[in-house]
């Protein structure tokens, strides 16, 4: 009976809904809001008096398909005890180290690079399409065409599946024959040519068999050629132009090139760093009157540097550009002006003078500026090799609580380098305020890739180690490891330094924890870092037994080394005199004697010579617990190092322990230095 009653409720809800949503459509109606086309609603004055501003209500509003997930993942925060998102699905295989981050992306890649290779390979095997609708990038390349007679649905298909190669073939038995090709079409082969260097994506991908590589006489050579600059390793690789390629024996057969073929050919060799060829392009161009857009001088104005080697000769083709673009009244593009504000970065002083001037024009224009712009100008007045200035500052009052989205290819690297400008300057509150911008929003799409993204974290976490609290340095240590940042060691060792300074040795073994868990185990720097840490000062004896996991851990640890069979496995980790003194301090403190006596017999072994000062403690606690033979031994290894106090601990041992005589400490003299008591004092 209550299944009835509860849907007759929902009926009598839902129909005075229907009835409020009618009567309100009919109050629009009434007002001017009717058909297809949205009027206006009774303005408001504002209470300044200025203009008024028209309240525009829409009839209909389209939703993007996947909003209702994006609102759903604003929701949900990220996990700062668990790692990225990525890895989620195979926790075997997290990686634990920047390290591991590169080789785990990297065998990713190749495994998607490997199963494209074979489908390329084998298109034969993979006819069955399980994607609805299909996914045109993931079905099969094959080698054979539908249309082999030269016309132009031949020439459409093959520069419909990016077969620039079989295309271009195509193009010129179709020109060779007597037919004709669309300019259009001519101009779509151009642009897709000029593009990818004359090279199918598939080449460009890798995905050839030695034996088809071959065909590549001069090597690639890496992105981002920058005189007196080493490539960095993870840089992408890039083709250089060659002449004589396929984009331009297309370019120089046209009888007339257009103004879109030019600008295709000139981006096209800057793009692959022809920039000396882009700009002769460039003159043939205007020297037959054809204008270039707008990206055709963003590309030019990018390569000034490489044509140019004074910064004078550099800011004055900068502005050649710039004033040929005013002529042909072809309006600016943010691209145009950071593409300026880049070339300025490399124009000294020279350049810096007319910056203002760019951001004025700018400004004029209403063109709204994106992180790349900001970050050219942070870098223009606080070039790496003068202090830094004030103007993070004025950039941080300009941006913060903003939005952005990428615009530019150089918006990734604002945050980075202006964390980095952060630390320069030791402002742990501007670098607050930094981190602050990059969580607003989805702004943390703009930090770059897995590098840059470590870049700036370890920066970020570095000044905090400097400025910082140890317990506030400890909250964002815990909120930014492992989920976002894997520290290296010298972050590790600043982090090991601000607990220090904050007397939290406590936080030690959650920090080994993290240590191991980062394959940093084996560091010979940080663990003596670690042990030195440990036994600098003495403890309450709360926190001394607290230390022991760690203690014993790293004594393991290396001792696992130094049994190891493989040469570099034994060179890994090391005994040395201080890290000995350290682990037989440590045990001392925790009250573990017996452990302590075992670490003296390695002085002798590995050669190593305690601290004075580790010895004499040794000596008191075994006073202290009235053992003869520990101490008997220790004075042993006192006197095989050659301590400078051999007599005087002799002496205390003599006196506080009545059961040591003297014809053992000079038995003991004599086994080690082949001399008595007498000899030795006479000498010190």
């Amino acid at each position: 009976m209550a299944a009835p009653i509860h849907r007759c409720a929902c009926r009598i809800i839902l129909r005075s809904r229907i009835s409020r949503v009618q009567s309100d459509a009919r109050a629009l109606n009434t007002s001017g809001i009717a058909g297809n086309k949205p009027q206006t609603a009774p303005t408001e004055q504002k209470a300044s008096g200025s203009e008024e501003v028209p309240l525009v209500i829409p009839r209909k509003k389209r939703w993007d398909k996947l909003a209702v997930l994006k609102a759903l993942s604003t929701t949900v925060k990220r996990d700062p005890t668990s790692v990225d998102y990525n890895f989620i699905d195979d926790p075997y295989l997290i990686p634990r180290t920047t390290m591991q981050y590169k080789w785990f992306s990297l065998a990713k890649e190749s495994g998607q690079k490997a199963a494209e290779f074979f489908i390329h390979r084998n298109p034969q095997y993979f006819q069955q399409e399980f994607a609805e609708p299909p996914i045109e990038a993931f079905l099969p390349k094959t080698s054979t065409f539908l249309i082999e007679e030269p016309c132009e649905e031949a020439l459409q298909e093959r520069m419909s599946r990016k077969a620039l190669k079989a295309a271009t073939d195509m193009y010129f038995q179709i020109v060779d024959g007597g037919g004709t090709v669309s300019q259009d079409m001519t101009d779509d082969l151009l642009d897709l040519l000029c593009f990818h260097g004359s090279k199918d994506p598939v080449q460009e991908a890798n995905l050839l068999s030695p034996e088809e590589q071959e065909d590549s006489e001069e090597p690639p050579r890496r992105k981002g050629n920058v005189k007196g600059r080493m490539r960095r390793a993870n840089e992408p690789a890039v083709h250089r132009w060659r002449d004589g390629d396929d984009a331009d024996r297309l370019f120089n057969s046209l009888a007339e090139p257009s103004a879109r073929n030019y600008c295709s050919l000139i981006k096209g060799l800057v793009k692959y760093e022809a920039a000396d060829q882009a700009f002769r392009t460039y003159n043939d161009m205007q020297q037959k009157g054809l204008r270039a857009d707008a990206s055709t001088y963003n590309a030019l104005i990018k390569s000034v540097k490489e044509v140019r080697d004074r910064y004078e000769e550099r800011w004055d083709l900068v502005q050649q550009l710039l004033n040929q673009m005013r002529l042909e009244k072809i309006r600016p593009t943010l691209q145009t002006f950071n593409a300026t504000l880049r070339s300025i970065r490399f124009c000294g002083m020279t350049g810096r003078k007319s910056c203002l001037d760019v951001l004025r024009e700018m400004a004029h224009l209403g063109i709204e500026p994106s992180l790349a712009t900001y970050n050219h100008i942070m870098s223009i007045f606080n070039p790496s090799n003068s202090p830094p200035s004030q103007m993070l500052y004025q950039i941080m009052d300009e941006v913060e609580g903003k939005e952005f989205t990428i615009q530019d290819q150089d918006d990734s690297r604002f945050f980075v380098d202006a964390m980095n400008m952060c630390l320069r300057m030791n402002d742990v509150e501007l670098a607050y305020r930094l981190h602050k911008l990059q969580e607003t929003g989805e702004n943390w799409r703009l930090l770059g890739d897995a590098y840059i993204q470590s870049v700036y974290y370890g920066k970020f976490l570095n000044l905090i180690c400097q400025m910082e609290g140890g317990e506030e340095m400890w909250k964002w240590y815990r909120n930014l490891v492992p989920s976002v940042y894997y520290p290296n060691v010298p972050s590790i060792l600043n982090i090991l330094k601000s607990l220090e300074v904050s007397n939290m040795h406590h936080k030690v073994t959650d920090l080994w924890e993290d240590i191991r868990s980062l394959q940093h185990f084996n560091k010979q720097e940080l663990v003596e870092a670690v042990l030195e840490f440990m036994a600098r000062e003495k403890q309450s004896p709360e926190i001394q037994l607290l230390f022991m996991p760690v203690v014993q851990n790293i004594k393991d640890n290396i001792e696992f080394y130094y049994k190891a069979t493989a040469p570099a496995r034994r060179a890994t980790l090391s005994w040395s005199s201080e890290s000995l003194s350290n682990l037989l301090v440590l045990f001392l403190r925790a009250g573990q004697l017996k452990k302590a006596s075992e670490m003296l017999p390695l002085f002798k072994e590995y050669t190593k010579t305690p601290r004075a000062e580790a010895m004499e403690e040794y000596l008191a606690v075994c006073v202290e617990a009235k053992d003869k033979a520990k101490a008997k031994a220790g004075l042993s290894v006192a006197v095989h190092c050659g301590l400078p106090k051999i007599v005087e601990y002799a002496e205390n041992l003599k006196s506080a322990m009545t059961e040591i005589k003297q014809s053992e400490i000079d038995a003991i003299l004599k086994e080690e230095l082949g001399v008595g008591a007498e000899e030795v004092k006479t000498n010190q």
